[in-house]
């Protein structure tokens, strides 16, 4: 398997479940018409809340409470000025970044001169299950986070599509004025939306500094926020394309974590990426086989044949670190420009404040 072995897949699932549980909380927020931008910095409060909480208790568990805790005022103020007072959610978003950069910095040299790190959560096998290949180990020999994210996503999925609370939060993201003809309360549902997500980003930033590394760094989620709110929008916010988003970035951040250390670039990247762009190519003509060819389309073919070229060549290619280090974020820009078609399917009244004289 060269560089995508077991080790690989276990480091891409470790990665993924921060990333697919603030994803998850983010798609429920959006879906009640709030997009909340300030994933990244909700995550680097809920890292920063686990640590300090870990700190004083000792206690992993109530560390996550802590964490979890720290998301939601971040929430909070988030509901506040987008909901209450109506500013404009992409501002309010980028000015909780910021908040929670600065804060977080600021609080752990002020109270941590000196870091102290902690064990990470240690994993657990589930009996038979994690004896199946491949998929044993990558899946079912992880930490608790890990099983508990699984059944958030699955729990968020029946609500969503099961429920009649899941029916009217799609109400309120799509029509506001007609859900709340019908009853439903549009301001507690987008409270509701939004206080979830932050719990979600909170847990996961504490599972970043607490259940993974152990120890907090200024700015340690490392754009885990962003990847999370791009997982949403070229997932076509449906919980299945978010799935596909979020692995696809998770698997491209193991991988350049592997690529930093083997010096050449191995010949199965390229093998790995032509089976990606053809897929890609094949899945794209087939849903719109009636349509004209798309630019997007012949910029696959060609990168495609380039690909055909480098896996036939085998080129002794050396690429510096730091662009292994871009590699998640510059495949979210190409997933973001790729899916375009989907932003049609947003929630119409996504990022627009509701005021109930309006209806």
């Amino acid at each position: 398997m060269g560089i995508f072995d077991i080790a690989f897949l276990v480091a891409a699932v470790t990665i993924a479940a921060p990333i697919l549980l603030a994803a998850t909380g983010e798609l429920v927020s959006q879906r009640a018409g709030v997009m909340n931008v300030g994933l990244e910095g909700i995550m680097l409060a809920g890292a920063f809340g686990g640590y300090l909480t870990m700190v004083l208790t000792q206690n992993i568990g109530i560390a996550f409470l802590g964490g979890i805790l720290a998301g939601v005022l971040f929430g909070v103020l988030m509901a506040v000025l987008s909901i209450e007072a109506k500013v404009d959610q992409i501002v309010a978003g980028i000015a909780l970044n910021l908040l929670g950069f600065g804060v977080t910095a600021f609080l752990n040299e002020d109270l941590f001169p000196t870091p102290q790190s902690f064990t990470p959560l240690p994993m657990v096998a589930i009996p038979l299950l994690s004896d199946i290949p491949i998929i044993g180990p990558t899946v079912f020999d992880q930490d608790v986070f890990v099983y508990a994210v699984i059944l958030v996503v699955v729990g968020v999925g029946l609500a969503l599509n099961r429920t009649t609370w899941g029916i009217g939060l799609k109400a309120v993201g799509e029509n506001p004025v007609a859900a709340d003809a019908a009853g439903v309360s549009v301001r507690g549902m987008r409270w509701a939306g939004v206080l979830f997500a932050a719990a979600c980003a909170g847990a996961a930033g504490a599972y970043v500094s607490v259940g993974d590394v152990g120890v907090f760094r200024e700015a340690m989620v490392g754009g885990r926020g962003y990847l999370a709110l791009a997982a949403v929008l070229f997932g076509g916010w449906r919980l299945g394309g978010l799935l596909v988003a979020v692995a696809i970035f998770a698997g491209a951040d193991a991988l350049q974590l592997r690529l930093q250390a083997t010096g050449e670039v191995p010949v199965e990247v390229w093998i790995v990426s032509l089976i990606a762009v053809v897929v890609f190519l094949v899945v794209g003509r087939v849903r719109g086989r009636r349509s004209p060819i798309r630019p997007v389309e012949v910029v696959g073919v060609v990168a495609a044949l380039a690909l055909a070229v480098l896996a036939v060549a085998q080129p002794a290619i050396i690429v510096p670190a730091p662009l292994w280090l871009a590699l998640p974020y510059v495949l979210a820009l190409i997933a973001l420009a790729a899916g375009g078609r989907r932003r049609h399917r947003s929630p119409e009244a996504l990022t627009i404040p509701y005021t109930r004289s309006e209806a």
